[in-house]
């Protein structure tokens, strides 16, 4: 016999789109790449990435829809969570988003 379809409607889990990253490996990754681009979503990496702000360790750009960047104050990161962002080296030495590397772990 032949059952009729079933009316169960599945329902998506409400777990986040991605996996969250410690404040610390957010900071390895920029420092080693210079920058680090994030999806409008990830809520929980902008969140660490606004504080790391707010200690100086990071640089927000605001990425717009025609691919120009914006970049944000400490008190307007908040307000620009639904946008895509870029997160950079501060300049320490020199311009923003060179990587800390240049070359230092490469084998003589």
């Amino acid at each position: 016999m032949i059952e009729p379809a079933s009316n169960v409607v599945p329902f998506r889990s409400r777990q986040p789109a991605g996996p969250s990253r410690h404040p610390k490996s957010i900071l390895e990754a920029v420092y080693a790449a210079g920058s680090l681009t994030l999806r409008a979503d990830d809520l929980a990496v902008k969140t660490a990435a606004v504080m790391l702000q707010g200690l100086g360790f990071l640089v927000i750009d605001e990425v717009l829809a025609d691919g120009t960047l914006r970049p944000l104050k400490r008190g307007e990161a908040r307000r620009a969570m639904d946008r895509p962002w870029r997160l950079s080296k501060p300049p320490f030495a020199g311009t923003v988003g060179v990587p800390d590397a240049d070359g230092s772990f490469a084998r003589p």
